[in-house]
């Protein structure tokens, strides 16, 4: 059971303005507009999707792993948990290698074969 006194059993509060959170979903809706027109968005993604969650994320892969498992297969899964790992990232770095994100991107809408590899994973 966790200690419900100790601060690291708890994820920080973003107090985000509401002109930010309105130029969010904007940029959101566009790119989940864009991503499904030119079919990007693989059938297996279910973050972020309409009418897509976790829950339909762990349905999908309890009906694949039975049947495998009905062929006779065995099945391995392994989870992580990235938590800590984001809420203890450098927000530096962290807008550093987004705004690398951001310029494969640009480069990617505009046909570009931009060499972000090396930089990214740094």
């Amino acid at each position: 059971m966790q200690n419900k006194l100790d601060p690291n059993n708890y994820r920080p509060v973003s107090l985000t303005s509401v002109p930010c959170k309105i130029m969010e979903s904007i940029i959101k809706d566009n790119m989940i507009s864009d991503l499904e027109t030119n079919h990007t968005i693989s059938h297996c993604q279910h973050g972020f999707i309409k009418g897509r969650s976790c829950l339909t994320n762990l349905l999908e892969s309890l009906e694949q792993w039975t049947q495998v498992l009905d062929r006779g297969y065995g099945v391995d899964v392994l989870y992580l948990d990235y938590r800590k790992a984001f809420d203890s990232v450098s927000h530096k770095r962290l807008l550093y290698k987004l705004s690398i994100a951001l310029d494969f991107m640009v480069n990617y809408y505009h046909g570009s074969n931009p060499s972000f590899m090396t930089e990214l994973f740094e």
